[in-house]
């Protein structure tokens, strides 16, 4: 995980955490947060890794390669007629998953029968691994077709041997598979140690990379014999460990980065929907019929926008200065004070801008900005009227993680470079 990606998921951490200490009931940040949660849940869950092969392709191997050379268990090694999912847990255990679904822990002291006596559909070994904290891997059977894993898969392996790689059937099967497999999919040649020596290496690498060029983002030669010889020297240079690793972890990062990305997509839309219902029972009196004109107004620039009468740039610029009297209006001071809500506005109101063209993109965009800046009125109109400045505090402090969240600044950048300003990094 790239460290980007680690940072966006503990600012949204700490983001929900401060939301939940707020003690704030309103039912729209309780979906703000529950939100948050899942979002958190999702960008935290390990990452799957599915390797594939033919019969002897070495796959065991391989994953023992990537979690550690040496480290599973050897009643596992040895068999390999079941899907087995290797993943991390504080103490190490073997379960068994049997034919009616239930799971029998099958490494304890009180296990009489020999693990290749039992009769399984699928294995779960847990390992006190650090590496696995991010991965779980799933060594596949030749016995069932590869499509029955790819689903839930991030990261595919393919297995093939270096001696005899990539065969018509190899081929075949890879082809059959879900195209997206070959986003984040690795080609494993195994048994480099049956190659003669390193031009025969790198004769077989460049071969591979041709035959398979754009179905695999990378291909990686390992020495499948090391990983299960108990005996052989440890050398992850020589077994191809640590190419393998680094391989998978630049795949992994991709793929945080565009889980983190989507991530912050969906946390800006929650933010902006969390803002616009956030305590909206809550409006001062005084500040209703004011509301009620800035709606009716913003509802009348829309209707001429989508009839044509107006264009967008006219649109815009009478949403924002109409945001900015109404927003003085009902907290004065706060236009050409320092607060954050207006700020935004009003540096946008005085920025030379080129303009967008007349779009249904643009066209769009202003109905957003209408929907937003309606929010931050509101929430400029509500409040005041808790007595209590414990509670007042709490709800200042709830608005202000949330519009955070939102990106507003962002979301004006944007605006401001869609309309060409060259002094947009003076603006927000």
């Amino acid at each position: 995980m790239s460290r980007e990606s680690v940072e966006f998921a503990e600012r949204l951490k700490a983001a929900r955490e401060r939301l939940v200490a707020t003690n704030i009931n309103d039912a729209a940040l309780a979906v703000c947060i529950s939100g948050l949660g899942r979002l958190e849940e999702a960008l935290r869950k390990p990452l799957r890794v599915v390797i594939l092969g033919e019969n002897n392709s070495g796959k065991t191997s391989v994953a023992d390669l990537l979690i550690g050379q040496g480290l599973l268990p050897t009643s596992v090694v040895s068999n390999t007629h079941v899907p087995v999912m290797i993943a991390h847990a504080e103490q190490a255990a073997v379960y068994g998953i049997n034919y009616e679904g239930t799971r029998i822990r099958i490494d304890g002291d009180d296990d009489d029968d020999a693990l290749t006596d039992l009769s399984y559909r699928a294995l779960q070994v847990f390992l006190p691994i650090a590496w696995l904290r991010g991965f779980q891997v799933l060594d596949t059977p030749p016995s069932v077709s590869p499509a029955m894993f790819v689903d839930d898969a991030d990261i595919v392996i393919w297995c093939t041997v270096s001696t005899r790689a990539w065969t018509e059937s190899e081929r075949a099967v890879w082809a059959a598979l879900p195209a997206r497999c070959s986003r984040n999919a690795l080609l494993v040649a195994t048994h480099k140690d049956g190659l003669d020596t390193e031009d025969d290496i790198s004769f077989v690498t460049q071969r591979l990379k041709s035959l398979t060029a754009g179905q695999f983002r990378d291909v990686v030669l390992v020495d499948g014999e090391s990983a299960s010889d108990q005996d052989a020297p440890s050398d992850p240079g020589w077994s191809g460990a640590d190419d393998l690793r680094a391989a998978v972890s630049r795949l992994a990062s991709d793929i945080m980065d565009r889980r983190s990305q989507k991530a912050e997509k969906i946390v800006r839309r929650l933010a902006r929907l969390t803002f616009h219902q956030f305590a909206v029972d809550e409006v001062r009196p005084e500040a209703v019929e004011l509301l009620l004109r800035w709606e009716a107004h913003t509802r009348r620039l829309l209707e001429l926008l989508q009839q044509e009468q107006t264009t967008v740039p006219e649109a815009i610029e009478a949403l924002l200065a109409a945001y900015a009297v109404y927003a003085e209006k009902l907290r004065p001071g706060v236009v050409r004070g320092d607060d954050t809500i207006s700020a935004t506005a009003s540096r946008a109101l005085a920025a030379p801008v080129r303009w967008p063209r007349q779009t249904t993109a643009a066209a769009r965009l202003v109905q957003t900005l209408a929907s937003d800046l309606t929010g931050l009125l509101r929430m400029l109109s509500g409040h005041s009227s808790f007595t209590d400045p414990t509670v007042r505090a709490e709800y200042q402090a709830a608005r202000a993680i949330v519009l955070t969240l939102a990106d507003l600044d962002g979301a004006f950048d944007a605006l401001g470079r869609m309309m060409g300003s060259s002094l947009v990094s003076e603006q927000v």
